[in-house]
């Protein structure tokens, strides 16, 4: 006789019952030895088959919340760089390369050991500006995983996991599989160049874009008219390779020509204003178009790191929205430095979550789904990361029409983003991605030693649009410009004054007299400096606002000292916040290379 419990639970009987194994519902409830089963608890009263799809849910979702295969896995589209530790995520990266350094014939095609590749690593980590809220090194490690992701749907890498096995195994790929002839075109000495190129894609960003740079007329885009930081990411990651020895790589006779070429195509494609142009050349591809083998190959490797570049919208929406915050609040940063320096305004902040869904929505609909879906088409093992953007542009969409139904509290809303860095935390940024106003060296006499000439001055801090009107730590400036002694608004050209200290001061406990001298920027970027120390620079500033001479005599003197160092410019440009120079207009002295920490062969996830 079947077991009805539609009085117990009135909703089960409105839908068709699952299937459920009573046996096992039997076996679980029985009682062995002292216990009632593998249930643990005596609920023998209750048996049928509505209680066994409940207790077939709790066995299933018991076995996924126990499971060792967390959201951190590598193996899982649920990655979330973002929650670990800067050494954990360097980590990350290693176990990447070393489950590639598993596929058979890889290690003796590209020559390079994985302690090589770990000294690659940390030099790049070092590039990579941790100050960018989205352009990091976190970043950079996420397109590398997600590029791993894509290539072990399609079975051209193994899987994490082959790491953990007790007996060491060389992996193969199979060759018989006709799901992704495309994406077969690529052998070893390829898929270790897409590998570098996700990870090293966004060497040193500043964290704004390449839009800003046109518009602030900065030296980069001088020296390059089109995609001018794809360019600088490429240059720094070809040094970084051949200051670490792996130079052989891009000189090889045999192959060295079409490594390089390779490396540059694929970064340079991470640029948006391509955008375009590749899919055209994307959609010949996938309608057959005839092609030859070289041509193949760079489509493959830019459409394999362009998805894993925007990959960012078709991961599990929880990992979509943080990512969309970070580029949102990097995107603040830029629009506060853009109204410094009064150029026009180039990005879109978000207002508040209607904006941010506004956002995603647009960003998916003109990118983001267009691409996988045609990258789909190359590469159908992507076909579960279309899919998942599908998903999640339903709920951006979603969102958007339920936000815009219910009437708005009030202009601004909690959760509106706010910049990590203002203007004067761009000094640590690459020299030449930033406006010359920033090395200006008319403010050295007049403004920074020679103090009292701007006592008059009233406006001494960046405008309210720019800060937070709630109590902040008090920053004692040193304006940019010449004529920054007068308001701001009262000089067409003039801009006003830089905050010296970071944003992370701790609050003063005292008010500094308008008559006081300035304070040295190197002092304000730690709340750890000595007493000592700042009155050695409040001492050196009053020598010099007393003798014109003496400070001559001191700058001779220090560009003397830095010509003698050949090295000077490699890491100058990337200085930790303590190393900033007292007088910022002058070069930074060369600042000693951070020893690499010793990383271990991995062998384990």
């Amino acid at each position: 006789m079947p077991y009805s419990s539609d009085d117990e639970h009135p909703q089960a009987g409105q839908g068709r019952r699952r299937s459920v194994d009573v046996g096992g519902l039997a076996l679980a409830l029985g009682e062995e030895g002292s216990g009632q089963g593998w249930v643990g608890w005596d609920q023998c009263a209750r048996r049928g088959p509505s209680y066994a799809e409940l207790l077939s849910d709790m066995y299933t979702h018991t076995h996924i919340a126990i499971s060792t295969e967390d959201h951190y896995s590598l193996d899982s589209w649920h990655f979330e760089p973002h929650k670990l530790p800067d050494e954990e995520v360097l980590f990350c990266a290693l176990i990447l390369f070393e489950t590639l350094f598993r596929i058979e014939g890889l290690s003796e095609a590209v020559e390079v050991s994985i302690n090589q590749v770990s000294d690659l690593l940390c030099n790049l980590r070092q590039v990579y500006r941790s100050q960018n809220s989205y352009h990091n090194f976190e970043h950079a490690v996420d397109v590398l995983q997600a590029t791993h992701a894509m290539l072990r749907a399609a079975g051209r890498v193994p899987p994490v996991s082959i790491l953990l096995e007790r007996k060491r195994r060389m992996w193969k790929p199979d060759k018989t599989r006709s799901d992704n002839p495309l994406i077969s075109c690529l052998n070893e000495l390829d898929l270790f160049c897409l590998y570098v190129a996700a990870i090293g894609h966004d060497a040193g960003h500043p964290g704004l874009t390449n839009v800003f740079m046109k518009n602030a007329k900065t030296p980069l885009s001088s020296l390059y008219e089109q995609s001018a930081l794809e360019q600088m990411h490429c240059t720094l990651l070809i040094h970084v390779l051949r200051r670490q020895g792996l130079g052989f790589l891009l000189d090889n006779p045999k192959n060295g020509t079409s490594f390089r070429k390779l490396l540059l195509e694929t970064v340079l494609a991470t640029d948006m204003r391509v955008h375009l142009d590749f899919m055209i050349r994307l959609e010949r591809l996938v309608n057959g178009e005839q092609t030859d083998l070289w041509k193949q190959k760079v489509l493959i490797c830019q459409a394999i790191i362009k998805c894993a570049d925007i990959s960012n919208p078709c991961r599990p929406l929880r990992v979509s929205q943080h990512w969309a915050a970070a580029l949102t609040e990097e995107w603040s940063s830029q629009a506060t430095l853009e109204r410094y320096l009064q150029l026009p305004p180039t990005v879109q902040t978000s207002d508040g979550p209607l904006q941010e869904a506004k956002g995603q929505v647009f960003f998916i609909q003109q990118f983001a789904k267009p691409l996988f879906d045609r990258t789909t088409l190359a590469v159908p093992a992507m076909k579960p990361y279309a899919t998942q953007c599908a998903d999640n542009l339903k709920v951006w969409q979603h969102r958007v029409s339920s936000l815009s139904e219910t009437p708005s509290s009030g202009p601004s809303d909690e959760r509106s983003s706010s910049p990590s860095q203002f203007p004067e935390d761009f000094r640590d940024a690459f020299p030449m991605t930033l406006p010359p106003v920033f090395f200006r060296a008319e403010h050295d006499d007049r403004q920074s030693m020679d103090w009292h000439s701007a006592q008059g001055s009233s406006d001494t801090s960046l405008p309210s649009s720019s800060r937070s009107s709630s109590p902040s730590p008090v920053r004692a400036t040193i304006p940019l410009c010449p004529v920054a002694s007068a308001p701001a608004s009262s000089t067409p050209g003039s801009l006003p004054p830089l905050s010296t200290a970071s944003t992370s001061t701790a609050a003063s406990t005292s008010t500094p007299s308008p008559h006081s001298p300035p304070i040295s920027p190197s002092d304000l970027r730690s709340e750890y400096s000595d007493t000592p120390s700042r009155l050695s620079t409040l001492a050196l500033s009053t020598v010099g606002s007393l003798n014109p001479n003496g400070t001559a005599a001191i700058r001779a003197a220090y560009k003397a000292s830095v010509r003698k160092k050949t090295s000077f410019h490699r890491n100058s440009w990337n200085p930790t916040p303590t190393a900033l120079p007292a007088f910022f207009d002058e070069p930074p002295m060369p600042i000693p290379r951070q020893e690499r920490l010793p990383l271990p062969t991995v062998n384990a996830v």
